[in-house]
């Protein structure tokens, strides 16, 4: 029996249809070049809640990996990471060498745009607060990616640019909680 895989597509933008969801179906693809079989792809809102609650439905229909895509950016309604930390029984926690990679990104974007640099750092701050635990994946934009055992599944969760998302793919693909459900 083959792996079961579920997608949860996250961004008011994307439910509204201002933005087409390129991520869902392109994440299935790679899935299933892999073996797994993807049961769901959903798309919530920026809601705490709705994502809990669609993490949760993705869990009880016993999916071994969860796929996110968005909600990682630096504003109040980017919280996939801290939702999906609650959702593991993890707490948040500052990766201070994720911080400092973050910093080193955002230092030559404030040169570029002659943007306050502290601020800019500080407003970003929050990308660097990971569930514990949590495997980091290098940002290709400013957001890092994760993976996070939670009790019945591993979430993967990834930014919701394409291109940031699939410069990412391979290195999420190649950390152990990943690598284990696949061999499975």
């Amino acid at each position: 029996m083959s792996v079961r895989a579920g997608i949860l597509v996250t961004g008011t933008e994307v439910l509204t249809g201002r933005i087409t969801d390129r991520n869902g179906p392109w994440i299935s693809e790679r899935l299933e070049e892999l073996g797994v079989d993807v049961a769901h792809i959903m798309c919530v809102g920026d809601r705490p809640g709705d994502l809990d609650a669609a993490l949760r439905f993705l869990a009880g229909e016993g999916m071994e990996l969860i796929v996110t895509s968005g909600g990682l950016g630096p504003t109040a309604d980017d919280l996939t990471a801290e939702v999906v930390g609650r959702f593991a029984g993890r707490d948040m926690v500052l990766d201070e060498g994720m911080e400092h990679k973050i910093a080193e990104i955002l230092r030559s974007f404030a040169r570029r745009y002659s943007f306050d640099e502290n601020a800019l750092r500080a407003a970003n701050r929050k990308q660097a607060l990971v569930p514990e635990g949590a495997t980091t994946i290098d940002p290709a934009g400013t957001a890092p990616g994760l993976v996070v055992p939670a009790s019945s599944c591993v979430v993967m969760v990834l930014p919701g640019p394409p291109g940031e998302l699939h410069t990412m793919w391979p290195q999420a693909l190649d950390t152990e909680p990943v690598r284990a459900v696949l061999e499975r």
